[in-house]
């Protein structure tokens, strides 16, 4: 694999040798409470994911403090003065955790001075290299004095301040990771699957084309501000309270997130499309409630903002009463328009602020509601016919994506009177994020992730997840069948066993499925011996199984790549994966058809002269109407095009597998509903004879 990475300027790095990154730290870089750490912390996995136009080097050492006078300063230690003659080209760090220690915290006062000295220790360097601060990572249980409170409220404002001030890189650890506090078991050191977490963080922010040689304008009589370590402008706009934040470095093609109301609440998307280059923006219309006063001050900005440079295609995001700016804004202006994110959003004033439906309304706004539309009754306002859930399918005619979260118990503003509704009337081209349980407040997600890729499909400039080559952080080898190891061990192990038989006819290629037709200790099918994959297959061809428990598209991408089948002509390869996708990284539907798409691509470029046959996910789930087993069902309706391709043949195995009322066959498989019995296999086996008796002729 090989990751071309982008930038210009102050972000340049030759595209002629390996650029070299410095990952410094503490234990949580040093990879303390990692299985297999050489193999598996986050700089390691970071590596792994960047390729080999990259050379990823962990200088992290445990316990070790940005405080100067913390109990053990990472300036003392020989990996400092190591990271610092490696010369890098970008350097990582990630302190302070350490220094929330009650002793070491007394002497909070220097913090920030000696983050200044560290980051310039490394900037005055000859090889001049970018240096990224990263914010602690969370502390999902205070140990050993580690507070999360401190790191969190006191460690991180302070490198958020220093970022400013030097205009240095910032990236915040915290958010990736904060729904997923059971991969930090000990409370403080992330394991191998949280290192994976940080790994895949780190390696958007750095493969984000960036544009350095542009910067924002300083707009006229503005006030400079702090937002959360960025730059952020105050100024008004024809009388209008207005803001404008701006990257590091801004993205290829200068992207923005408009937010039309709530400035600064919950802002952990915006934090993160800052770090991916996005400005964000803002400019007050909340006391309009998306009449067309609120459209033309918009209009009017639009310009404005055009005229520094931004893109010519805002991301809109709108909370609460803002669903109504930036869904009347995009009707009047639908070519102009890259997204639409609402949530929680008004979309029909009848509903909020007047209350006309299950909710209560607020009196005082729908007061001033009806003067900004003109209204002079409740009669006219009810009359009136374009609000969001009227105008909606405009929205669908301009092809605008649209992402609505919804509480399901939101009392103030129904999301069945509003967004929901909306969504409805579209039939399936909204997407609809629900909350259950939850009401109005509080407003996006702990961790923005679903809304950041949303925001990133909307202007093109999303990486799949399941599209891109990965190593598995899987260690638990025990519970994976492997007898112990990590998911490694089964690379190579594979890759051994592809080197001493080149002469392999039928290769099954997957995941935890295909792994138990032979488990992991004998792959080849013997003759004469008591497993399906024998009793069918060994008497008629030379026969593997390249499967590894746990394994998702990313993870066979990665094996192709690196051994499993070099120097391997067989004559069919049979490809039955999606499911870990689905279940263990939660990736939606379209993720996984990408990633099986790209596996395909791949197969084919590697194997240009073998027949795929491929499967997809085996239904999953026993009843017909199971969430599983209709994400299972929407993948494999989307695969099947796959087959038209030459040397694949599409299978779909389902009415193998299922009775007439759609339930699975019970003795097929066992009780989780995902993996195989016995019997699961001879029917697989019987399934697929007819096409292997035809394509290995």
């Amino acid at each position: 694999m090989k990751c071309i990475f982008l930038t210009c300027l102050a972000l340049t790095v030759s595209l002629t040798a390996q650029t070299k990154i410095a990952c410094v730290g503490d234990s949580i870089t040093f990879g303390a409470g990692v299985a297999a750490r050489e193999k598996l912390n986050y700089p390691a996995q970071l590596g792994y994911l960047l390729g080999d136009d990259y050379e990823v080097k962990n200088f992290g050492v445990s316990a070790r403090t940005m405080l100067n006078k913390g109990d053990h300063p990472y300036t003392k230690e020989k990996a400092y003065q190591n990271s610092l003659n490696y010369q890098p080209d970008i350097v990582i760090i990630k302190l302070g955790t350490n220094d929330s220690k009650p002793h070491n915290w007394i002497f909070k006062a220097e913090f920030a001075d000696d983050t200044k000295a560290l980051v310039h220790s490394y900037t005055s360097l000859p090889s001049k290299p970018r240096v990224i601060l990263c914010q602690p990572a969370p502390v999902a249980k205070d140990r050993w004095g580690i507070s999360e409170k401190v790191t969190r409220s006191e460690v991180a404002p302070l490198i958020r301040n220093v970022a400013l001030e030097l205009n240095t890189e910032l990236i915040d650890l915290h958010t990736p990771l904060v729904n997923h506090k059971s991969w930090i078991p000990d409370g403080v050191h992330p394991n191998a699957f949280g290192a994976e977490v940080l790994a895949r963080h780190l390696h958007r922010y750095l493969t984000t084309e960036r544009d350095n040689q542009w910067t924002t304008d300083t707009l006229e009589n503005a006030k400079l501000g702090n937002f959360h370590g960025y730059a952020m402008q105050n100024f008004e706009f024809q009388g209008t309270p207005c803001k404008v934040v701006s990257p590091k470095a801004a993205a290829v093609g200068k992207p923005w997130v408009w937010r039309a109301r709530l400035w600064g609440r919950q802002p952990q998307f915006d934090i993160t499309m800052l770090e991916l280059g996005w400005h964000i923006v803002y400019c007050d219309v909340a006391n309009l409630f998306g009449s067309p006063k609120a459209t033309q001050r918009w209009d009017t900005f639009y310009y404005a903002m055009q005229s520094i440079g931004l893109s010519r295609t805002p991301f809109l995001e709108g909370m609460s009463r803002g669903g109504l700016p930036i869904h009347n804004w995009a009707v009047s202006n639908p070519k102009k328009v890259a997204g639409i994110y609402g949530d929680n959003c008004v979309m029909d004033i009848k509903s909020w602020p007047a209350g006309f439906g299950s909710g209560g309304g607020s009196a005082l706004d729908w007061e001033q509601c009806k003067k900004a539309y003109g209204f002079k009754s409740d009669e006219e306002a009810k009359a009136f016919q374009a609000n969001p859930v009227d105008t909606i399918t405009t929205i669908k005619e301009a092809k605008i994506p649209l992402l609505y979260l919804v509480g399901t118990a939101d009392s103030v503003v129904p999301g069945l009177e509003n967004s929901q509704l909306a969504a409805q009337k579209l039939n399936g081209y909204a997407e609809v994020f629900l909350k259950e349980g939850k009401g109005h407040h509080p407003h996006s997600l702990p961790n923005p992730q679903p809304i950041v890729d949303f925001a990133l499909r909307s202007n093109g400039s999303y990486t799949n997840p399941a599209a891109l080559p990965a190593p598995s952080a899987e260690y638990r080898g025990g519970p994976a069948g492997w007898g112990g190891g990590i998911w490694w061990n089964q690379l190579e192990k594979i890759n051994q066993l592809s080197k001493e038989n080149q002469d392999l006819e039928l290769v099954f290629f997957g995941d935890s499925i295909t792994q138990s037709w032979t488990g992991s200790h004998k792959r080849m099918a013997e003759k004469g011996g008591d497993r399906p994959i024998d009793k069918f297959f060994a008497d008629k061809w030379k026969t593997a199984s390249f499967g590894i428990s746990g394994d998702r598209t990313e993870h066979l991408l990665y094996r192709l790549a690196h051994g499993n089948f070099d120097g391997l002509r067989p004559k069919a390869v049979v490809l039955l994966v999606g499911v870990n996708n689905l279940v263990a990284a939660n990736h939606n539907e379209d993720q996984i058809i990408g990633g099986i798409e790209a596996l395909v691509e791949e197969l084919i470029a590697k194997l240009p002269d073998s027949e795929i046959i491929l499967l997809g996910p085996l239904p999953s789930g026993n009843h017909p109407k199971d969430a599983r087993r209709l994400s299972i069902a929407k993948i494999q309706k989307n695969i099947a095009s796959l087959g038209e391709k030459e040397h694949v043949t599409y299978l779909d195995l389902a009415p193998a597998f299922t009775n007439t009322d759609g339930s699975l066959k019970a003795d097929a498989y066992s009780s989780d509903k995902i993996h195989l019995q016995a019997k699961g296999y001879e029917i697989w086996a019987e399934a697929l004879m007819p096409t292997l008796e035809k394509v290995m002729e």
